[in-house]
């Protein structure tokens, strides 16, 4: 299915193609914004387009632009080495930075994308199959609309807030200020929220709903410290019998070694389908089905180059990317001491999100020519002397990203020693964005805010118990611990770039905890910078570069 959009934007021209496997219906190509919509389907293809962007813009790991939005973090760091891409913030996050250009221009496109729909869908020449149908659409536009601002306003403040649809070269764009624009967000999440269908009303998986829109409305708030309006938006979330925190196995794979916290990142777990009612939003992908989108490549990107270790005598412990280890990871990032180790401290040996199944932290040899074959290559002394240089090569493996055992028949060259070819590197399954414990995560933030701590440490430990820790007490709760508690339960599934940009603590938590990159970020750098471009091309007015930017 292809639908054409060629218009001009201030930021860029573009032709492209929506590719989403649940759309059927295939509108007539178009060159203009004139004659792009005339019928249901047409807005239906458009709008698979925004689910499509905001997959490949923010969640695809392939792409460097997205990468960037993990790993300059308290989490994770290059471990390429210490120069490479933006451990070092200092000298690699400035305006003309390409991921800084490339997020910008990528959340606009959102918006302009959002803007046609939300203005040719009040054409009363358009005639819907259903009444609410018009409303339904325009509410999912709203919402992409108030994602995208909700993101660009966390990583550059204040930005220009555009709302209608822009068919020529426009070049005096102001910033408006960072409250005008989380006030739209809420507006634009107002109208999503009453007019989105119910979970158990979308037409297919994937498709947003009202409890999505609640969800992100409740971040939104409390980025406004509007307390009582954020846990408002996250209880109607949580007080939707249609949700809940998954507590028993569940799924394809419930019958094997593991726990519920590990079901709920095997693959085709993630949709309502599984037996799934954690997931808010998931976005979709159908292996080996035309359309049907692209597989996030985690295993690649945090998978240790574990494949290419020797022992002490340089023979190789492994033959070759190995399925039960998650496929043929290159190392690129390595989660720091802090994920690793510290944040399990006070519950090592009973939290289950720590446990042998989730986070596995030694692996045999496979190389049967290796004398250390058959052993646990830390505990047996195997890599002692390895140069693992920055953790590349040996850490940990976060199962939750690692298809572990579950490759696709294609890609294993040999089922009994679990071999893979060297394709094996994507996650092949539908990914989180939004997931009920973080609606309990977020509500908990909304009870600190009011200092109702005795509150907040009930939404923090129906999470914990779920996975078998200890509950917090009321006197231990703080904005660290949560989030201390979100990096344990939502690792590698948030953006933590985003999580402690809007709460203005990322260079404090890289600070304490980024050993990599701890000294090379500057203090203003929890905002990003105006890209240069936009700022050089925008002759007919002034946009004003963020403070410490030049």
């Amino acid at each position: 299915m292809k639908i054409k959009y060629i218009y001009i934007l201030t930021f860029f021209l573009f032709t492209s193609s929506c590719s989403d496997s649940w759309l059927e219906e295939k509108p007539l190509d178009f060159y203009s914004p004139a004659n792009s919509f005339t019928n249901p389907s047409d807005f239906n293809a458009a709008i698979a387009r925004l689910y499509e962007n905001v997959h490949n813009d923010l969640y695809q790991v392939n792409d460097l632009t997205v990468r960037s939005m993990f790993y300059p973090t308290d989490v994770a760091v290059d471990a390429i080495d210490p120069t490479h891409q933006l451990n070092l913030y200092a000298d690699r996050l400035t305006p003309v930075t390409g991921q800084v250009q490339n997020m910008w221009s990528n959340l606009y496109r959102i918006i302009f994308d959002a803007n046609v729909i939300i203005e040719r869908i009040e054409d009363e020449s358009v005639v819907f199959t259903r009444s609410e149908q018009r409303n339904e659409f325009k509410a999912e536009a709203m919402f992409f609309r108030a994602f995208a601002y909700r993101t660009l306003g966390i990583m550059y403040g204040g930005v220009p807030i555009v709302l209608e649809e822009t068919q020529e070269p426009k070049r005096d764009f102001v910033r408006a200020s960072r409250e005008e624009v989380f006030q739209q967000i809420i507006s634009d999440l107002t109208f999503a929220s009453t007019h989105l269908p119910g979970i158990n009303e979308v037409p297919q998986e994937g498709r947003i709903s009202k409890a999505v829109a609640d969800h992100l409305m409740s971040e939104v708030y409390v980025i406004l410290e509007n307390w009582d309006d954020a846990i408002a938006a996250a209880t109607r979330v949580i007080d939707d019998p249609n949700f809940h925190l998954m507590t028993e196995r569940f799924g394809s794979r419930m019958n094997e070694p593991g726990d519920v916290y590990w079901d709920l990142f095997r693959r085709n777990n993630q949709n309502r389908s599984s037996g799934n009612r954690e997931g808010i939003w998931v976005s979709q992908f159908e292996y080996l089905v035309e359309g049907g989108g692209t597989s996030i490549g985690w295993p690649r990107f945090l998978v240790p180059l574990y494949w290419q270790l020797s022992d002490p005598d340089g023979v190789s412990l492994f033959t070759g990317p190995m399925n039960q280890y998650g496929g043929r990871g290159i190392g690129w990032f390595a989660p720091t001491p802090f994920l690793m180790d510290e944040v399990w401290e006070s519950d090592f040996d009973n939290d289950i999100r720590n446990s042998e199944h989730n986070i596995i932290r030694d692996i045999k040899a496979t190389n049967p020519n290796s004398e250390y074959f058959g052993q646990y290559i830390v505990e047996s002394g195997a890599i002692s002397n390895f140069p693992n240089i920055w953790d590349r090569w040996w850490n940990v493996i976060f199962a939750k990203i690692a298809p572990i055992n579950n490759f696709p028949d294609e890609f294993v060259l040999n089922a009994e020693s679990g071999l893979l070819n060297n394709q094996s590197n994507d996650m092949m399954t539908d990914n989180y964005i939004f997931r009920l414990a973080e609606t309990y995560l977020l509500r908990a933030e909304a009870h600190l805010g009011k200092r109702d701590m005795a509150s907040a440490a009930a939404d923090i430990n129906v999470v914990r118990e779920r996975s078998n820790a200890n509950p917090v007490s009321a006197a231990e709760v703080n904005i660290d611990y949560i989030l201390d508690e979100r990096a344990r339960e939502l690792c590698w599934e948030e953006l933590r770039l985003l999580t402690l940009m809007r709460l203005n603590l990322l260079v404090d938590r890289v600070k304490r905890y980024n050993t990599m990159t701890g000294d090379n970020i500057l203090d203003h750098q929890n905002l990003w910078p105006i890209p240069f471009r936009e700022i050089e091309t925008n002759t007919e007015a002034e946009l004003t570069q963020n403070p410490g930017y030049f």
